[in-house]
């Protein structure tokens, strides 16, 4: 289903769980146009209407469901609406791979036998039935629970693991009445360095090059700023500067928010897709900001002597290459850790080039 859209695939997952709910019970299903996106909207399958409409007009247009007429945004006719026969085939047969000791209702079992086949293959009935468990003790548990952060609640209700509710399906969690953006949110901690008076500000990609950084002295002219700890990317942490909190071998004399005002931010990260990626978010959130001058002298080396590939090796598996660049497809990186300590002096506080900018931006 990963040619469908979010609001889409959330709705057939939903559709899925209220025909197995109905199957259980030994009744078929079916639903009507109009009450059905209502009734989209209020559960926050969707966020408006319109959105429930076009889902359907997807589902319908994948041959995932039926309709006595065609569904429409623009017209909105109150047609009946029924899942596709063969994917109503593909739910009966797997109906019986949820083991009952589970004790799952059947809206539950629908997305449960999803993620058997996803996120909890392997897992045997034991830690199943442990998880189910866990995540109705949670449940029964709410409000109170809400004042954990997600980490802390996923550590002491399911299998002590600090990482199990935010990486379980979205709407798996939901159907145990459990809304993961309810919990406390943690603080986020950034590393920084600055002078009383800064300058300027420079925001980093990783601690390696901020430790650099440091070292020639920057931080007595320049607000440095880079991630720091588990989980955390400069972009998350800007979503909600109030919320971050600042770690610097001294007194903090600034808040994030703060350093966020102070003339020339620039960015300085890795040379491939994902570091312009990054740089890209963080404009979202500062729109000022602008490509460090220190990516000249690593488009210089790039040009004249190639980079990496994006590979296991070279720690960017995952990257996924993107737009052209004077070397042709973005399918190579270069780290900013290859810049020399002279490089770092005489080009910090700077902004790199618009033109040059521009063309390492056609991704």
């Amino acid at each position: 289903m990963s040619h469908l859209s979010e609001c889409a695939e959330a709705t057939l997952t939903w559709l899925e769980g209220e025909w197995c709910t109905a199957y259980r019970k030994e009744k078929s299903k079916s639903w009507h146009s109009k009450a059905l996106v209502k009734r989209l909207k209020r559960e926050g399958i969707c966020a408006t209407e319109l959105d429930g409409w076009e889902a359907l007009g997807e589902l319908a247009r994948a041959g995932l469901i039926e309709t006595t007429a065609p569904v429409s945004a623009r017209q909105r006719l109150n047609v009946r609406v029924l899942l596709s026969e063969a994917l109503c085939h593909r739910l009966e047969s797997e109906f019986a791979d949820v083991d009952d000791s589970l004790a799952l209702k059947a809206g539950q079992a629908a997305l449960w036998r999803h993620s058997l086949d996803g996120v909890l293959q392997g897992w045997s009935v034991d830690d199943q039935r442990r998880l189910a468990e866990g995540l109705r003790e949670l449940a029964e548990a709410l409000p109170e629970a809400y004042a954990l952060s997600a980490f802390e609640a996923s550590a002491r209700y399911l299998l002590g693991s600090s990482k199990l509710l935010l990486n379980l399906p979205r709407e798996l969690v939901r159907a145990f009445g459990i809304e993961t953006s309810a919990f406390r949110r943690p603080l986020s901690w950034v590393l920084a360095a600055m002078p009383d008076e800064p300058q300027g500000l420079l925001l980093i990609e990783n601690p390696q090059s901020f430790d650099q950084a440091c070292r020639v002295g920057l931080d007595q002219r320049l607000a440095i700023v880079c991630s720091f700890g588990y989980g955390l990317s400069l972009s998350e942490a800007l979503r909600a500067p109030k919320r971050v909190r600042l770690v610097c071998e001294g007194l903090v004399s600034r808040t994030l928010d703060e350093l966020l005002e102070l003339p020339n931010p620039t960015f300085w990260g890795d040379l491939d897709p994902e570091g312009l990626r990054i740089y890209l978010c963080l404009r979202e959130a500062i729109p000022r900001l602008r490509l460090s001058a220190l990516y000249a002298p690593m488009i210089e080396y790039y040009d004249g002597h190639g980079g990496h590939p994006l590979h296991g090796l070279t720690g960017k598996a995952n990257q996924r290459p993107a737009g052209t660049s004077s070397t042709g497809i973005w399918a190579r990186g270069l780290d900013q850790e290859i810049l020399s300590d002279a490089d770092l002096l005489a080009h910090a506080g700077h902004a790199l080039d618009e033109e040059m900018q521009r063309r390492w931006l056609m991704m």
